[in-house]
This record gives structure tokens, C-alpha cells and sequence, in this order.
């Protein structure tokens, strides 16, 4: 139903030591893929010292509020990082 929505961005970042840090492994998923997708320029391993990006676009079914998750699964400590997601599709506006 309706419209893709502009992407959202988010910056993943390996705040390692450039000399003496590990590489991240990244793997990132939707909670609720039907509703929101995931691009991302991301490599599987992130460097240290080195950022990268990834777009979320809601992809509405119908008018009702939905939320999801970002997730981010990685080597690091606190894996996985979350980032939380909600959008309200809109009913399309008809032709005249």
C-alpha cells in the first residue's frame, strides 16, 4: 500500500584504535523485513577507526502504526546494537 518512505540513515562506526584494534564483523537484519528494508553499503568486516552507512525505508501495508528493529550483530561488546524503528502508513490521496 502506498508509497516506499525516504531512507533514514545510520552510521555505524568501529571506534577501535587504528594501530592496535580489531576489525567488527557486521551482519544487519530487520525485525520485520515485510515493513522495513534494510540498504547498506557496509562491508562484512568494518575497520578500525572506519564509519560506514546504512538506509532503513518503511515499506507501508496499510495505515496502521508498526514498529521493528535495526539490528546490528557484531564481535563487539553489547552485540547486538538496536536501533529501534516505527512508521504510520498514509492513506493515498485519489486522482482527480
Amino acid at each position: 500500500m502506498g508509497r516506499v518512505s525516504k531512507p533514514a540513515t545510520v552510521t555505524i562506526k568501529n571506534a577501535g584504535n587504528k594501530k592496535t584494534g580489531l576489525g567488527v564483523s557486521i551482519t544487519m537484519e530487520s525485525v520485520t523485513p515485510s515493513l522495513f528494508v534494510i540498504k547498506s553499503q557496509c562491508r562484512k568486516t568494518l575497520a578500525p577507526g572506519k564509519s560506514c552507512k546504512a538506509s532503513v525505508m518503511f515499506k507501508p501495508l496499510d495505515t496502521a502504526p508498526h514498529t521493528g528493529s535495526l539490528m546490528i550483530f557484531d564481535n563487539a561488546l553489547g552485540s547486538p546494537q538496536i536501533v529501534k524503528l516505527s512508521g504510520t502508513g498514509k492513506t493515498p490521496k485519489k486522482k482527480k
